[in-house]
């Protein structure tokens, strides 16, 4: 009795143990065949969507946030930054590095000019309502163009030179300072293209550099709208403490005849105001 039994529980363990067996048997194809209708429903929704063009995968990736050097990440939501060289064709990596021409920068913003070059008095002999568009022409360091931008409330200044890193000077001069105005442009030394309606045209130590001023200041005066002005400053002649050589001052009467001969009609000259210079404001004929 009690071998029959044990045989009748061996046969059913082994019955229901098959049973298991052939239960996993079709789970696993089940599975097996779930999967691969999974692919071919993913496949045949591939060959559905229209393909990406490289354009399109390029926008997507600029979508996406781009890690930068130092840790910080690129928000694309933020605008990008307006950089007036690159615009200008001006490659910033070949220029030369501001350490290189720090010591010049430093040079033109010493301290000890303020008291003979007068730049804040100079401003206010400008006599600006505050809406000119000013151009700054070979405006350096920007020694006179953060000062005469302060006072255009609703205008421009607009600082040129034919030197890259001087452009890029001001540039992050303005952007550290905020400063909305002022604008800079990179022009060239022998015909130099000037922004569109200008109101003064503003120049402090530029005219003795010039080879054939009255070429160069006649393409400069054709640009101007009628009425605009003039602004030069130049060193006196003679001996001074400041200033170019002697061979390379220009004599006020022929400033004034260069002047003249490039459709310019003097305005009035401020006097006392400078020791070592004349100060001549012109106005185009």
């Amino acid at each position: 009795m009690n071998n029959k039994l044990f045989t009748l529980i061996a046969v059913s363990q082994i019955v229901m143990l098959s049973a298991c067996n052939n239960l996993n048997a079709v789970s696993d194809q089940t599975k097996q065949v779930q999967h691969q209708q999974e692919n071919d429903e993913t496949a045949q929704q591939k060959e559905a969507e229209p393909a990406i063009s490289e354009k399109e995968q390029n926008a997507q990736k600029t979508s996406e946030e781009v890690p930068m050097a130092h840790g910080h990440v690129y928000d694309p939501s933020n605008p990008p930054v307006d950089c007036p060289l690159r615009k200008q064709g001006i490659d910033p990596t070949q220029m030369k590095p501001f350490e290189q021409i720090e010591a010049y920068i430093q040079f033109l913003d010493r301290e000890d000019r303020k008291i003979w070059q007068k730049p804040n008095e100079i401003v206010e002999n400008m006599h600006l309502n505050g809406s000119e568009r000013v151009l700054d022409l070979g405006a350096g360091s920007g020694y006179f163009s953060f000062p005469i931008a302060s006072k255009l409330t609703s205008g421009r200044l607009f600082a040129a030179d034919v030197e890259p890193e001087m452009i890029r000077h001001i540039h992050h001069n303005a952007m550290l300072k905020d400063i909305q105005n002022i604008e800079v442009k990179l022009v060239d030394p022998q015909k130099p293209e000037i922004p569109e309606n200008i109101d003064i045209v503003f120049m402090c130590d530029v005219m003795h550099h010039i080879a054939d001023p009255v070429e160069w200041m006649t393409g400069i005066v054709k640009q101007l709208p009628s009425n605009a002005q003039f602004h030069i400053i130049e060193f006196k002649q003679g001996d001074i403490p400041n200033g170019p050589p002697e061979s390379a001052k220009i004599a006020p009467e022929k400033l004034k005849e260069i002047a003249t001969k490039s459709g310019l009609e003097l305005d009035h000259e401020v006097e006392n105001l400078l020791p070592y210079q004349i100060y001549y404001i012109f106005k185009k004929q």
